[in-house]
């Protein structure tokens, strides 16, 4: 099935090798410190515990730019995985040899396979988790708006910084829970979505198109697709 390759890829390959290059931040700023403390050009003046603190500032400033870049990329791919969903979804009509969906729109392609295939995509499990990845691509992209606030009621754990999961552990409630507006998710902060979410939505998205295919599959004796579908 020539759109499992794709989805596929944010499973095995994507988060495994692209998120890779973030690994071990606190070790490698660590580091940064180091270089930065052996290499400045001091002399007989200079104070090795301000150059101490210097290296600190240098080395937790790469860190957070760094740590935000990650975030980015991780808020990014998860936009990319939805909208892939939506062209494979569009690109998968082609295979129906007519009347092919003219647009990406993940409501304009649901109605296109009820009409013409007969199958309701609400119907499968899977449904709600790719209805979420939606919420999570519009809250990515627009910022505040709709999607944000329909995520903020099914997911609210997506708006809180982990950096301060022990600390919000540790207070209790919603302590450091952020009232703020959706304002900068392209650029790591605000919208938090982890590597297990990657991880679900991925899953999700293999399982939608896997649930298509096997309800085309019981059906392949019947007159199917629908020939009544072409007006």
């Amino acid at each position: 099935m020539r759109i499992m390759p794709p989805v596929e890829a944010y499973n095995e390959d994507l988060l495994r090798d692209v998120l890779k290059v973030f690994d071990n931040l606190d070790e490698r700023a660590n580091e940064k410190a180091n270089e930065f403390y052996n290499s400045y050009p001091g002399d007989e003046y200079t104070d090795p515990a301000d150059v101490a603190d210097w290296a600190r500032d240098h080395s937790y400033s790469w860190w957070d730019t760094m740590n935000s870049l990650r975030q980015s990329m991780a808020n990014l791919m998860a936009a990319g995985l939805y909208h892939l969903v939506e062209q494979q979804l569009s690109a998968l009509s082609l295979d129906c040899g007519y009347d092919r969906v003219r647009d990406t729109n993940l409501d304009v392609v649901k109605d296109w396979y009820t009409k013409n295939l007969g199958i309701d995509l609400a119907s499968l499990h899977s449904w709600e988790k790719i209805r979420e990845l939606r919420w999570v691509a519009n809250s990515v992209k627009h910022a505040e708006g709709r999607s944000s606030q329909q995520l903020r009621e099914v997911r609210p754990d997506l708006f809180q910084n982990p950096a301060f999961a022990d600390i919000r552990a540790e207070m209790g409630g919603h302590w450091l829970d952020s009232q703020e507006p959706l304002a900068m998710p392209l650029a790591g902060e605000d919208l938090f979505v982890t590597e297990d979410d990657l991880s679900a939505y991925a899953t999700a998205a293999r399982s939608l198109f896997e649930g298509i295919v096997a309800f085309c599959e019981a059906r392949s004796d019947d007159n199917f697709p629908l020939a009544t579908a072409v007006a």
